[in-house]
């Protein structure tokens, strides 16, 4: 549920600074994973508006990690791209 009037614009600030530092991330854990980085592009903006939707806490901050790179190269290595879009579904469900 997305929250109204003050509480909305007080989380504005906030949320344009988590976006200017995630999707630039995401687009180097594709590249470092071997992945074309329009799916980090992608990933990064469907995440954040899932998460931000759903958040659980006014604390929380939910974002890509540079560890992911290892876990995402890993897995396309092994499983090629494919694999990797069915782990993630699995995942987020």
């Amino acid at each position: 549920m997305l929250p109204g009037g003050e509480g909305w614009r007080r989380n504005l600030v906030p949320a344009i600074v988590v976006v200017l530092i995630s999707i630039p991330l995401s687009m180097g854990i594709a590249i470092a994973s071997g992945v074309p980085p329009v799916l980090g592009l992608v990933t990064a903006i469907v995440g954040g508006l899932i998460i931000g939707a759903i958040a659980g806490s006014p604390l929380q901050i939910s974002g890509p990690s540079a560890g992911l790179a290892v876990m995402v190269l890993e897995i396309v290595s092994g499983r090629g791209i494919e694999g990797l879009a069915l782990i993630v579904v699995i995942m987020g469900a």
